[in-house]
């Protein structure tokens, strides 16, 4: 964590491992990292990957997947998917603009899956995006800030996006206890306990106490219980 005070601010970011080991995702990175964030709020995620992939796959749906699992749907509100190594010469002769757009949609759709993200939600679709490119290859303005093809400095553009999503009014995500340890198994349908006991003696116990009931009162008495109770005795 790199931790710096500007105007008033406190401006804490956090450089995650990353969460694909062998081809895998790597549920105890993810613990990890919930640990470590204890008692932390987390005010925009930085989703990295790459932008010369030139598809998606199943693993991405998994990775979505284990964030969701690990930080709640919600956490998605406040992502931010960033794009590496954009100085790149798109395929298949494609415009950049072009190539941007499909890779873009194409992760859109695999975080839009895997956190189950409905179509009433539209916040879904406008997840932002940013291009970044820090090799030495990449251009620079008259202002010595590297630029992306198009033009755009992105440096000032990834801090200005960051903070659009920071303050674009959902809340941010606490990392709280629950959330690290989940829900207690112990408790799971625990509410439900006392209906099932109601249940158990209107329609169970009841029922069962009402027929012992009726069945003494039908069954004959011994000849030896009546003789014991004084009761007079029928000859036939």
């Amino acid at each position: 964590m790199v931790s710096r005070t500007r105007a008033g601010f406190n401006l804490h970011i956090i450089d995650t491992p990353g969460l694909i080991e062998g081809g895998y995702v790597n549920f105890q990175t993810l613990e990890i990292i919930k640990r470590f964030l204890l008692e932390k709020s987390i005010d925009v995620l930085l989703y990295v990957d790459r932008l010369d992939t030139y598809r998606v796959d199943n693993l991405d749906k998994q990775i979505v997947r284990a964030i969701t699992d690990s930080f709640g749907k919600e956490i998605w509100k406040k992502a931010l998917i960033v794009l590496t190594h954009a100085q790149l010469s798109p395929p298949d002769c494609l415009e950049y603009d072009v190539f941007f757009a499909r890779r873009s949609e194409a992760l859109l759709k695999v975080v839009r899956s895997g956190a189950k993200i409905k179509k009433q939600d539209t916040w879904g679709s406008n997840i932002p995006f940013a291009l970044v490119e820090n090799s030495g290859r990449c251009n620079k303005n008259k202002n010595e800030e590297k630029i992306i093809p198009g033009g755009t400095a992105w440096i000032p553009n990834l801090v200005k996006t960051i903070i659009d999503v920071t303050l674009n009014g959902s809340k941010a995500i606490k990392v709280d206890k629950k959330l690290v340890e989940g829900p207690n198994p112990n408790r799971k349908w625990k509410e439900f306990i006392p209906l099932i006991f109601a249940v158990q003696y209107f329609f169970i116990i009841k029922p069962i106490q009402r027929a012992i009931k009726q069945d003494i009162a039908r069954e004959a008495r011994p000849a030896w219980e009546m003789r014991d109770t004084g009761s007079p005795l029928r000859k036939y």
